[in-house]
C-alpha cells in the first residue's frame, strides 16, 4: 500500500462533509500525494473512505472516485458488492456507462 493512503487512513476512516475541518485540510494534500499505480489493496482501502450515504466530503470523495477509476487493476468487482452503497452505485453506473460489465 502506497503511503498517501497509509496516511489518510491514519487521519480518518471515513470523509463526510460534518469531518472536523482541520481533518479535511490535512487529507488534501495527502490525496495530491496519491500516485500511479493505484493497486489493489489500495483500491480497497481508497473505498473504505467513500461514505455510504454518497457524501462527498466537499468534494475531496469525487478525488478519490477517479482515483480509483485510475486503477489499472479497475474494475475490482468484489469491492462493489455492497449495492445499498451510494459510491458503489456511482462507480458500476459509470462502469455501465463506459459499457463495462461485471463477468
Amino acid at each position: 500500500m502506497q503511503q498517501a493512503v497509509r496516511d489518510i487512513l491514519a487521519l480518518t476512516s471515513v470523509l463526510r462533509d460534518d469531518t472536523e475541518f482541520a481533518i479535511i485540510e490535512q487529507a488534501v494534500p495527502i490525496l495530491d500525494r496519491l500516485t500511479t499505480p493505484i493497486e489493489a489493496d489500495d483500491l480497497k482501502a481508497l473505498i473504505s473512505l467513500l461514505p455510504a450515504n454518497g457524501d462527498t466530503a466537499h468534494g475531496l470523495n469525487w478525488t478519490i472516485l477517479h482515483a480509483i477509476e485510475s486503477s489499472s487493476e479497475w474494475p475490482l468487482w468484489e469491492l462493489l458488492a455492497d449495492t445499498r452503497n451510494e459510491w458503489v452505485q456511482i462507480l458500476k453506473m459509470r462502469l455501465e456507462n463506459g459499457g463495462c460489465q461485471q463477468p
